[in-house]
């Protein structure tokens, strides 16, 4: 299972690092659960999508930041889990602040090879304070 994990996970940054946000969203489940816990109303992009919404996040945040970095560091893989750890900075539109925040995604991978689950760790504290006025 590590190795369907491992493959879907880098088809997964494959897709998003080629712009394919349809193909990103393809991948998961139709019950996935997707979370960036946080305020939606500091964050719009953070919070629960339903699988559907995924594209809408995309959109959001790019309408409220222009992105700097978002790299990945390290992928650890057992069986259908992985977890991605990183760092992103972004520059917030309407404050001009930035967001520099280690992130982990945690990222479940089910039996057909579909992403059930996706949750993202990151710094809200740096996003709420840069994201106010």
């Amino acid at each position: 299972m590590s190795d369907k994990t491992r493959s879907v996970v880098n088809e997964l940054l494959s897709r998003l690092g080629a712009g394919d946000i349809g193909g990103f969203a393809a991948m998961f489940a139709d019950d996935a659960h997707w979370e960036i816990p946080g305020d939606p109303d500091t964050a719009p992009w953070v919070g629960r999508r339903k699988v559907d919404e995924i594209p809408t996040f995309f959109e959001t945040i790019g309408a409220h930041t222009d992105r700097e970095v978002f790299d990945i560091e390290r992928i650890l893989v057992d069986g259908p889990h992985a977890v991605l750890i990183g760092r992103a900075r972004v520059v917030s539109r309407s404050t001009g602040r930035t967001i520099d925040t280690p992130f982990a995604i945690d990222i479940v991978v089910n039996d057909e090879g579909r992403i059930s689950r996706y949750y993202m760790f990151e710094d809200s504290l740096a996003v709420y304070r840069a994201m106010h006025h």
